[in-house]
């Protein structure tokens, strides 16, 4: 008599560990046959033959996947794929050894540079603790952007995008669509202004702000901004904001006469020294300004440049700050401060929440800031005190 319950107890974990085990099965099946939402999954009877097992086992394996939301059953027609049946494999919620055979999340970019290249190594590296595998694109135009995008999202073996955009501040009608259709995409390091996209981007208000800030609080009252097409980006808005705001908190003179409008350039204009003329063209008219904040580390270096060609000295005469925190700085006669952008946590932040939007599919938007950090070097004077 008190051996029968612990027989049931045994043929009971037995049972368990066949339906676990025909599970495991069921989930390889639908991997390796690439299957789709709404796909059929083979009968019970089929699976039960297949893998040597009972009806009621195959019946049990699928009645448990059912329930996690793996698939869907309707009577007298059979099992079928869930609408979020791929978000879990891709979010890293099952053992399976075959979890991340053939599926892969994209990343499109709009051009490979020291910036770029440090954003892919931290999201591959943070993506491969979560069994994830990337593809890489380049796009270097919003024409092939939108083609990417409209190839990669039909793609079986690819399960989500993460897309850093190219310079613009509207989202365009393939994005939008895949927005419409709810497909997986997080967007990097850019914001739009018509729709809300699950997105990370580092904090460009914060850290313009506390460089404008940190050249008030060196006595700097007359402070320049220097800046490619303001309206390209939503990052550049936010830098410049961040400095408008910086200024007028402390009642700082500002005004269109201390804001150097590049424009676009192009790759030529880059190469050449058209940059750094219109940069000293600026300076000699702009007795008044001590100090520049400048877009990014690239006009810094440029303005840097610019002093030393009209006899200025950096930063007695002209104090300079820049933004991103690029590598080439190192290289700089003079080491430059700047607001740097961690790109660890990015990279950790990105892959959170894409395998948070995999695994939650309905879950409203969300966009995380990473804060930047200002690293205070040697081409920032110290004036006094400034209010």
């Amino acid at each position: 008599m008190n051996g029968v319950p612990k027989m049931q107890q045994k043929m009971s974990r037995d049972a368990g560990k066949l339906s676990e085990q025909m599970k495991e099965h069921i989930l390889q099946i639908i991997q390796e046959d690439g299957l789709k939402p709404h796909d059929p999954l083979p009968s019970e009877g089929e699976l039960a033959e297949r893998f040597g097992v009972s009806r009621m086992t195959s019946k049990m394996a699928l009645q448990a996947l059912q329930k996690e939301g793996i698939v869907y059953r309707i009577p007298r027609r059979g099992t079928f794929l869930a609408e979020q049946a791929e978000m879990h494999f891709a979010s890293g919620n099952f053992s399976t050894n075959h979890r991340t055979k053939s599926r892969y999340i994209a990343l499109i970019v709009p051009g490979i540079d020291e910036f770029v290249g440090r954003m892919i190594k931290e999201i591959e590296h943070a993506g491969r603790s979560k069994g994830l595998s990337f593809i890489i694109k380049v796009a270097d135009h919003f024409n092939e952007e939108s083609a990417l995008l409209e190839e990669l999202s039909v793609r079986r073996d690819i399960s989500a995008i993460l897309l850093f955009p190219v310079d613009r501040t509207i989202c365009g009608e393939s994005l939008l669509k895949l927005k419409l259709n709810r497909y997986p995409i997080i967007i990097l390091d850019r914001e739009f202004h018509e729709v809300e996209f699950d997105g990370v981007s580092h904090d460009h208000y914060e850290g313009a702000y506390k460089a404008t800030e940190y050249l008030l609080d060196q006595g700097h009252e007359g402070i320049g901004f220097i800046t490619e097409e303001i309206n390209k980006a939503t990052s550049r808005e936010q830098r410049y904001q961040g400095y408008l705001d910086a200024c007028i908190s402390r009642q700082a003179r500002i005004g269109e006469n201390r804001i150097l409008h590049l424009g676009s350039r192009s790759a030529e204009e880059m190469r050449g020294e058209d940059t750094e003329q219109k940069m000293k063209a600026w300076l000699k008219e702009r007795h008044d300004i001590t100090a520049v904040f400048c877009m990014n580390d690239d006009l810094a270096l440029r303005m840097l440049k610019a002093a030393q060609q009209l006899g200025l000295s950096v930063p007695e005469d002209l104090s300079i700050v820049g933004f991103s925190g690029h590598r080439m700085l190192e290289y700089a006669p003079i080491q430059l401060t700047t607001v740097q952008q961690p790109m660890k946590p990015f990279g950790e932040a990105a892959v959170q929440l894409l395998c948070d939007r995999l695994a939650n599919p309905e879950q409203a938007p969300r966009n995380i800031k990473v804060p930047t950090e200002l690293a205070r070097r040697d081409s920032v004077a110290h004036k006094g005190s400034y209010k």
